[in-house]
């Protein structure tokens, strides 16, 4: 790994945009932060706010998708073409909802080719946070504010620039041509107090929550037929919105919709555990009911599988702390309330 400095004056050699490849890049919008995809963003400044409102899981699992083809003489499954992208701006929590998603998606009996095609194309470039909201809390479940692995780039805003540790070939094409001077030991150090400001900022405002979470320790809550969740979920109006902009999230839905004479497609599109639809199974005389049809044993679900189920099936937490669905809910439901009082 190589590690270098590249001055804030100088930065604008990182957003142009690669033979093939392109950008997405967190913006400033007044008081908010959002994705730009293309050649539109022209500046590294989201990079110095708390993390964006929208996951980068979009890129790896869309919202709606083909899968395949049949009738006629199209059958056959939907092939991807992956656009190579640089995400440029990644967090740590997405690095640990990535790998999370490859382990489900990749890592089992059954190999998603979607997934892989996009997951293959794409140049990982992550930052530290040196700014968070007040919901983030990956402290608390096993994370950190900054990243140390599984990026191709890693870059830390300090004063007047960034330091950017340059981990694989990717990463290093995707540095260019630009010759940037290594830091000095100044500049490192200047990284690792930023590192440890934000550590101990995250801990504070979270210093409420007694709970802690872990890939090899999690909280005791009860089971989804207690009523304790009862409390919480008289608050969810079932949006879904926290399934929707969580980065780990990846229920689907598969539908057939017509294309022709004869031809029909199979599409894919994002699902969630907290709909009444979920779950609902065909049968003689319509449609059987669900096997969870109250709210409260739905919701139960969504927070078991984060910090109960996953770490069964998959040695790690669905959780990763970003706080985006404290964010997204509309009933002002807080996931760290939820397992604190649930956990005592």
């Amino acid at each position: 790994m190589t590690t270098y400095y590249v001055p804030d004056t100088e930065s604008g050699a990182l957003l142009k945009e690669r033979q093939g490849q392109s950008l997405a890049v967190p913006s400033v919008h007044g008081d908010d932060v959002w994705l730009e995809c293309g050649a539109v963003a022209t500046s590294l400044e989201g990079l110095r706010c708390a993390r964006g409102a929208q996951s980068f899981k979009g890129f790896f699992l869309p919202a709606c998708e083909s899968v395949g083809r049949y009738g006629g003489q199209s059958a056959g499954s939907t092939a991807v073409a992956a656009d190579k992208v640089a995400l440029v701006g990644v967090r740590a929590c997405e690095l640990r909802a990535q790998r999370y998603l490859d382990r489900v998606m990749m890592g089992g009996d059954f190999d998603d080719s979607n997934y892989r095609a996009r997951r293959e194309a794409v140049t990982v470039v992550s930052c530290d946070c040196v700014d968070c909201a007040e919901s983030c809390f990956c402290t608390k479940v096993g994370g950190r504010p900054f990243a140390t692995d599984g990026y191709d780039v890693n870059l830390t805003p300090i004063d007047g620039g960034f330091v950017a540790d340059v981990a694989t070939d990717a990463g290093r094409a995707w540095m260019g041509d630009a010759q940037f001077p290594e830091a000095s030991a100044e500049q490192l150090a200047e990284r690792d107090a930023a590192r440890a400001r934000m550590v101990d900022r995250i801990d504070d405002q979270n210093s409420a929550f007694s709970f802690s979470a872990g890939d090899d320790a999690q909280p005791s809550l009860p089971d989804d037929a207690q009523g304790a969740w009862q409390a919480f979920s008289a608050d969810c109006v079932e949006c879904a919105a926290c399934t929707h902009i969580c980065p780990t999230c990846h229920c689907f839905y598969l539908y057939d919709q017509t294309l022709g004479p004869e031809q029909f497609e199979r599409v894919r599109t994002w699902d969630s555990c907290l709909l009444g639809t979920y779950h609902r199974m065909a049968g003689v005389g319509g449609m059987k009911g669900t096997p969870r049809p109250n709210l409260s044993s739905r919701l139960a679900n969504r927070v078991l599988h984060k910090v109960s189920y996953s770490p069964q099936q998959y040695g790690l937490l669905g959780c990763v702390g970003c706080g985006r669905c404290v964010d997204g809910c509309l009933g002002a439901i807080d996931i760290r309330h939820v397992i604190q009082e649930l956990a005592q």
